[in-house]
């Protein structure tokens, strides 16, 4: 039997002052699209622990 063990570390910074909309001027990716590459990630993570469920 084996057992897995992952581990999601989120790094932040907390800063005063400031707005959303002023942080998104100073942001150099596209959102929506980082945003469609996480959710691909993810559902392709689900998909196989649900595969690898199932040949168990």
């Amino acid at each position: 039997m084996t057992i897995e063990v992952k581990q999601l570390i989120i790094k932040s910074t907390v800063v005063n002052g400031r707005t959303e909309q002023e942080c998104l001027k100073h942001a150099t990716v596209d959102i929506e699209q980082l945003k469609e590459m996480v959710m691909e990630e993810c559902k392709e993570l689900i998909a196989k622990s649900l595969s690898e469920l199932q040949e168990r």
